[in-house]
Formats: C-alpha cells, structure tokens, sequence
C-alpha cells in the first residue's frame, strides 16, 4: 500500500485483519471493527476506520468510537443529562487522547417482533481522531477496544 495515497477500503480492511483486528462489518466509506466479549461472540466495537478526507494530508486515517447510554438504564433522566453522562466517560479515554465529538444521535431501539413498539432509546455521542497513517491508526484502535464505550446503569 502506497503510504502517501489512502488506502480503498479492501486493503484497509485486509491491513487491519494482517495486524490482528477482527472486522464486523465493511461500508463503503469505513471499516467497523469487532470485538469479542466472549470466545463464542462477535460484538460492533463501536469503532470504526476510514481514510480521512480533506484538509488532511493523504495517507492520513480517521479513527471513529461510538459512546452511549440507554434510557432503560436512567429512565428518569432527560437526553441532555444522558449525553452528559457519556461525555463523562469520554473525559477519561477518549478525550484526553486527542478526539472530538463530531455527532450526537438519539437511536430508538425497536421491538423485533412489532416495530411501532420501542423497546429503548440510545443516546450515541461520536468521537473522531485523524492519525497521520495506517499504522498509527492500528495501534490507537487495539487501545481503544478494552475502553468502556457504554455508560453503565445501576443495578
């Protein structure tokens, strides 16, 4: 792969399989890495992997992560205090590593069986990094994959 031109999302996706990550699923724009609570399962990481478009200088990659919290777990709080709550725990990894919060998004989680029934809400905040290269890129993503991505509700 040419280090001064972006990789296609092909060779992105086979230099991050080559460096150990495991793939969950490849868009056109982006690789989405996977993670693996278990042996047996194969979770969305919530991070994902792109070339970065302009101003950045070619070869330059942007690293993705998804933070979020669920309604059920704080249901009588409002959107503003659960996005605060995942802006909290972007203040201890993901911030202080040199990301900004590029999108908030308020997700309904339907009910499989009846899809005019919510099931929940995820309140998404994400967060972007450009690295000047792949090879940076791999190495921030395996730091990120043990980083708590969801706010935890009390049990």
């Amino acid at each position: 792969m040419n280090s001064s031109q972006p990789p296609t999302i092909q060779e992105l996706k086979k230099t991050l399989v080559a460096a150990g990550l495991e793939i969950f699923r490849t868009r056109p724009d982006a690789v989405h890495l996977a993670e693996r609570p278990r042996p047996n399962q194969i979770l969305d990481a919530g991070i994902s992997v792109r070339p970065a478009g302009p101003p950045h200088i070619d070869g330059a990659m942007e690293l993705r992560v998804v933070l979020r919290c669920q309604r059920s777990d704080f249901p009588r709080e409002t959107p503003d205090q659960l996005w605060g709550r995942v802006r909290v725990i972007a203040g201890v990894d993901i911030l202080p590593a040199g990301y900004a919060e590029i999108e908030q998004r308020e997700l309904p989680v339907a009910d499989p069986g009846d899809k005019s029934r919510t099931l929940d809400v995820w309140y998404e905040l994400v967060f972007a990094r450009v690295l000047g290269d792949v090879q940076a890129t791999i190495e921030e993503a395996k730091r990120l994959l043990p980083v708590d991505k969801f706010v935890k509700g009390t049990q």
